[in-house]
């Protein structure tokens, strides 16, 4: 075996096929970096017949103006599952890093050590131990099995619905009632999907300044929205919930016909037995129904006055590889949040996964905090009701490259914090 750079071919060729593969570790992330002016390798190791057998992406930063810190952002990829293949890579890897003028390396692989649910019960162990003690001999520093969200680590926790051999029947039917209520009921309220262009992400933007504002999280910038648009190509989609008011209008309007239907026959019961005490009850309960039909055609008719035909109300940016379609980021209008717009969002992109034979449908992270105190509290509820598994990952290991700077490094970070 040889470690050694690769081409962007080489590159996708490889990651494209391992199943484990995150959007991170994508050719159209190298030419993003790139483009973006940041220091970026691609290295690897291939055997004796010039095979790619692991495959990496390398961001550089400078640091204390002489030094690089160098970070493999959910990377390395490659078969985890082979002992010799791991030490090998990981320990040429320092010497490559080195060999630049790294201060520090940082990685987080892209692999599970646990399949728990949403309360936070191991479902599934991956028996990862080893690779800990593996990492350890390397001169590897695991941070911990950090939990929350932060600037720095990349998120541990992550929702995933697997899809593997389901059809979009099966997913329905395992929904919590609530997911399966609202989903159903995008489906015959004039909700609308349709897929947004790099000219109308600002519709996207804008609902996550309003989501950001109500759920008080800080939202990325524009620029990494666009630029991945523009790099990833069709590996982003970002699909717009909207309504559409003809079509909602219409049937409601049937629906207050069948209302006022069932009602006439209703009174025709209890005139014929005014003591019919099911009919009245009857009657009653359709003259509710009918009161709120005809407040939604009220309020249909008055937005749409306002704001015309097609009325956006949600949209969510996904990444997609051939392994998962990741649901990275939303937005839903707050005024019309009763009109579940982001049910229709989720259940477009499920459909998009399944009809691509995608298995792996990956609401993304959660903070892996599992009381009814956590921060994401109402996020993993939402997550738990498609009936995902959570998948929890390895975490950060730090290799100091060069010891005495990274030493003197870390105490001035310290210093730093406490002034």
């Amino acid at each position: 075996m040889k470690f050694t750079n690769l081409t962007t071919a080489e590159f996708e060729q490889f990651t494209e096929k391992m199943s484990y593969s995150h959007f991170t570790q994508m050719t159209s992330n190298y030419e993003l970096k790139v483009a973006e002016g940041v220091e970026t390798h691609l290295v690897g190791i291939k055997d004796k017949n010039n095979e790619v057998l692991a495959a990496c992406l390398l961001t550089a930063t400078p640091v204390m103006k002489v030094f690089k810190y160098f970070y493999s952002n959910r990377g390395p990829v490659m078969d985890y599952d082979n002992p010799q293949l791991v030490h090998f890579f990981f320990n040429e890897l320092s010497k490559y890093v080195k060999a630049h003028g790294a201060l520090y390396l940082r990685v987080d692989p892209y692999l599970p050590i646990y399949k728990r649910n949403h309360d936070g019960e191991i479902l599934e162990d991956y028996k990862m131990d080893w690779i800990f003690e593996k990492f350890a001999t390397l001169g590897y520093q695991h941070e911990g099995f950090t939990t929350g969200f932060d600037s720095v680590r990349q998120i541990r926790h992550h929702s995933v619905l697997d899809l593997t051999d389901k059809t979009a029947k099966d997913v329905l039917k395992d929904m919590d009632s609530l997911r399966k209520r609202n989903t159903k009921k995008v489906q015959k309220n004039g909700v609308k999907i349709r897929f947004l262009d790099e000219k109308e992400l600002p519709i996207f933007r804008a609902f996550m300044e309003d989501t950001s504002e109500t759920k008080d999280f800080e939202d990325r910038a524009d620029d990494f929205y666009y630029n991945r648009m523009k790099h990833y190509k069709d590996r982003v989609l970002v699909p717009l919930a909207y309504i559409d008011f003809n079509e909602y209008i219409a049937e409601l309007e049937v629906e207050e016909q069948q209302y006022q239907k069932e009602i006439h026959k209703a009174e025709k019961d209890i005139e014929k037995r005014p003591e019919n005490q099911k009919a009245l009850n009857k009657k009653q309960n359709l003259e509710k129904q009918l009161e709120a039909n005809q407040a939604k055609i009220a309020e249909a008719r008055t937005l749409q006055e306002k704001h015309g035909n097609e009325l956006p109300i949600s949209a969510g940016f996904f990444i997609i590889n051939p392994f998962e379609v990741v649901y990275y980021a939303g937005g839903t209008a707050n005024e019309f949040r009763h009109f579940a717009g982001s049910y229709a969002v989720q259940w477009e992109m499920i459909n998009y996964a399944i009809d691509h034979q995608i298995n792996r449908y990956n609401f993304y992270g959660i903070s892996g905090d599992f009381t009814e105190n956590a921060e994401d509290a109402g996020v993993i509820k939402f997550k738990k009701g498609y009936n995902a598994d959570v998948i929890e990952y390895i975490g950060d290991f730090i290799k100091p490259i060069n010891k005495p700077a990274y030493a003197l490094y870390t105490k001035l970070k310290q210093l730093k914090q406490k002034l």
